[in-house]
């Protein structure tokens, strides 16, 4: 099996070095779980029946922990302080590692709607550490699952009903692939319900026929057979992304006939058995912790280019086989004490020491250690997004995007995200209502000010998630089922001379082609929309719906264009560790996220609705144009404002809110429309 797994991790290397040189490389990762299956099952089926479940349980889990648990501690470790010192946020990553830990990493990673494949992703420094929680959440019930159905102490008829119980798993599991795919992608890509069933599969896949002699003709064909299904491996590899579930199916049912068919003495066998490349597979657990913290960090750095890769490579290569030879090979090779009880308490100790030292850092440390200019971070501007005195928070009032809440928790949530206006106010007060995605929450420094201004203040917005919702809904449909119900919240709670302000990721929500673009909005059939005109149609249409209730009621709506934006800020910011070259990349790519900004903001201008007002942001954050170093202090992410950036748009918004006024035409109001 190690020849296979050098065939896989160098697949998964290679596309995370660059992914156009295997665009599906990523698929090594399934034959991992297939291969880790097939292992473990002809493990259990060698081994001398326990005498009782807790000692077959306790020698699974300690033979477990001292495979993995060392070498991962180390790792977390080390990358955990280097992050720190090149990463200015270094919160998500910190956490993922801390989880890590304890197998829990890729339900972090869901949560955070983390995109494996996007920005987020890439910047994470123990992204890759989602295998490893699938591993851990099925190896934690997969033992009981053994003993129960009586693998290895029941004969033949243990194994058959293991094998029945697996394939049930296996079957269950797909399906439930296949309906989460279609509902949300990261769910079926980061949970552990719709991944088992590669591993079931390579359960399966340990036959007790295995090893058996073949007459020449089986095994000619058998190899032809190996031959066809590492070539399919190979080929799609070079398949586009968007082949959907393609290349994972193709990937899991050519493991396992390489697995079936695969004999030593064959050509392809002699091969998959050279030293060097045994020795890939022998390392490829350390490979592939360490592969990934070498390219992420240096995704922080120097970045990857074509006269860096061979030293990465030759850096992960050395840290690979560090940790193989004086980590998982001494910790690994036999037990640490005669009781495995006590082997699995030394275990998670060594855990436990490794992630107190995480919380340390990341409880304030980790901040001190940055070694380049601090910019404005994302999780500092959440400590700035609450108003004083009341109970509004982006972490209570920014609905995370996987929560759903009907009707009834949304009018309940309403009441909590509402400041009415501070004493003295008078009677004629107004309220304004703050909605749309997180980029509304954003504007939470820019509301407290309002609020301190006589202003009433209710903010509810939904992650990820534009208002109104359009006429044929959204990809998400709690998304469009909660905008529905705050614009009924908004029309039952507003009094005539409040106004709504409505803000989003407009160049996701409605660019095509752009960077980060979303296709969320459902047409007619069902089916997303893709085209901007179009979008921008759909989001018009909705907005003017709404708009017109609104009017009725006597409210007024306001909304807030797209502002200035940079994919990849964080990396872009000019640093002693990044190469001065990037600058002219990175301001390349400024001017051209200004452009679609415009562009944007012009096609919302001309389809806006009668009675909607509206606010370029590039007006007044960037009147002049903006800077790299501007970027540092107006954005907190790539296209997240700060409280600097936001409270610039105090003024046009005061003019817009300024009852039976008509702006001159070169006031600051005149400008914003």
């Amino acid at each position: 099996m190690d020849g296979l797994r050098a065939v896989a991790i160098v697949a998964v290397i290679l596309n995370h070095l660059n992914e156009s040189l295997l665009p599906s490389g990523f698929i090594g990762v399934d034959v991992f779980f297939v291969i880790s299956g097939y292992v473990i099952t002809r493990s259990l089926e060698r081994k001398e029946p326990a005498h009782s479940r807790g000692a077959f349980l306790a020698a699974f889990y300690r033979r477990r922990i001292q495979r993995l648990v060392p070498a991962l501690a180390v790792c977390v470790v080390v990358t955990a302080l280097l992050t720190c010192l090149v990463v200015p946020d270094p919160a998500d990553s910190l956490w993922t590692g801390l989880l890590a830990l304890a197998g829990g990493s890729n339900l972090f990673l869901f949560d955070q709607a983390t995109d494996y494949f996007g920005s987020s992703g890439l910047l994470n420094t123990f992204t890759q550490t989602w295998y490893l929680g699938v591993d851990y959440q099925f190896y934690l019930i997969f033992p009981l699952a053994v003993w129960q159905l009586g693998l290895g102490r029941d004969g033949a008829a243990g194994r058959r009903r293991f094998r029945l119980g697996m394939a049930v798993l296996a079957a269950l599991s797909f399906l439930l692939f296949l309906h989460r795919r279609e509902l949300d992608p990261s769910a079926a890509f980061f949970l552990p319900g719709p991944r088992v069933w590669e591993l079931a599969v390579g359960c399966l896949m340990a036959s007790p026929w295995q090893g058996q002699r073949l007459n020449p003709a089986q095994a000619r064909a058998g190899d032809w057979v190996a031959w066809g299904a590492l070539s399919a491996l190979v080929g799609v590899t070079l398949l586009p992304q968007d082949q959907g579930p393609i290349p994972l199916l193709v990937s899991v049912a050519a493991t396992c006939a390489l697995i079936t068919t695969l004999r030593r003495e064959s050509s392809l066998g002699r091969i998959l058995t050279w030293p060097p490349v045994l020795r890939l597979g022998l390392i490829s657990y350390s490979l592939y912790l360490w592969h990934w913290s070498v390219i992420a960090l240096s995704r922080w750095t120097v970045g990857i280019h074509a006269w860096s890769v061979p030293v990465q490579l030759l850096l992960i290569l050395g840290l690979a086989e560090a940790s193989y030879r004086w980590i998982e090979t001494p910790f690994g090779s036999k037990p640490w004490t005669a009781d495995n009880r006590r082997s699995i308490l030394i275990g998670f100790g060594l855990n436990a020491a490794a992630a107190a030292l995480l919380l340390l850092i990341s409880d304030g440390l980790g901040s001190t250690l940055y070694a380049g200019e601090r910019p404005a971070t994302l999780s500092e501007q959440r400590q700035k997004q609450r108003i004083a005195g009341t109970a509004i928070t982006g972490s209570d009032c920014l609905v995370n995007r996987k929560k759903r809440l009907n009707r009834r928790q949304i009018a309940a949530q309403f009441e909590v995200c509402s400041a009415a206006p501070p004493s003295g106010s008078g009677a004629e007060a107004r309220t304004l209502f703050v909605v749309g995605d997180s980029h509304a929450a954003a504007l939470i420094p820019l509301a407290a000010d309002l609020h301190q201004s006589g202003l009433g203040i209710t903010l509810l917005t939904k992650a990820g998630c534009p208002f109104p919702a359009t006429a044929h809904g959204h990809l998400d449909p709690g998304c469009a089922r909660f905008q529905r119900n705050v614009a009924k919240q908004i029309r039952a709670v507003g009094r005539p001379g409040d106004a709504v302000l409505i803000a989003g990721y407009q160049l996701s929500h409605l660019g095509s082609g752009l960077e980060a673009s979303r296709d969320g909005f459902l047409d007619r059939s069902g089916e997303p929309v893709r085209g901007s005109a179009d979008k921008t149609a759909l989001y018009t249409e909705a907005l003017g719906a709404f708009s017109a209730k609104a009017e009725a009621a006597g409210l007024q709506v306001i909304l807030i264009g797209a502002g200035p934006r940079l994919i990849g800020r964080d990396t872009c910011l000019p640093e002693w560790f990044r190469p001065a070259r990037w600058n002219e990349i990175c301001l390349e790519a400024l001017r051209v996220e200004a452009i679609d900004a415009s562009r944007m903001n012009a096609q919302l201008r001309q389809a806006l609705p009668a009675g909607v007002r509206f606010i370029d942001p590039m007006r007044w954050i960037c009147p002049k144009g903006c800077s790299l170093a501007d970027m540092r202090k107006l954005l907190a992410d790539d296209d997240h404002l700060t409280d600097t950036a936001v409270r610039q748009l105090k003024r046009p918004l005061l003019d817009l809110l300024s009852p039976g006024e008509t702006p001159a035409p070169e006031s600051a109001a005149n400008r914003a429309d």
